[in-house]
């Protein structure tokens, strides 16, 4: 199945937060299978770090692309390049979700 939305998180040298914001991600796209009966992908750009986010950020269960060049902006489009969701959304490295804010994402976009 597809995802209906795609959540990006660029990320430099997040080794130490990003698998906290991914965890919380986790938890809101259970309850968004749940209520909502879809699902959303996680996608961590790795923006040239010099640590461990990419390796951090598999652990914990997100697919992660790599942009060289070290820019938010350029990051981010690397990340909705790869999107394979309907609708895109966008979360910092050092985020922590709510269980609901997927749902409310998509009530929003639907």
């Amino acid at each position: 199945m597809h995802p209906t939305l795609s959540v990006i998180i660029p990320a430099w040298n997040e080794e130490k937060r990003v698998g906290q914001a991914i965890d919380s991600l986790r938890r809101a796209n259970e309850a968004y299978e749940r209520r909502r009966g879809a699902t959303a992908e996680i996608i961590v750009v790795d923006n040239n770090s010099q640590d461990r986010t990419a390796e951090v950020a598999r652990a914990h269960g997100a697919r992660v692309v790599f942009e060289p060049v070290n820019n938010i902006g350029k990051a981010r489009n690397a990340g909705a390049r790869a999107a394979r969701g309907k609708y895109l959304a966008f979360c910092d490295a050092d985020n922590r979700v709510t269980e609901n804010l997927l749902c409310l994402i998509h009530d929003h976009l639907e």
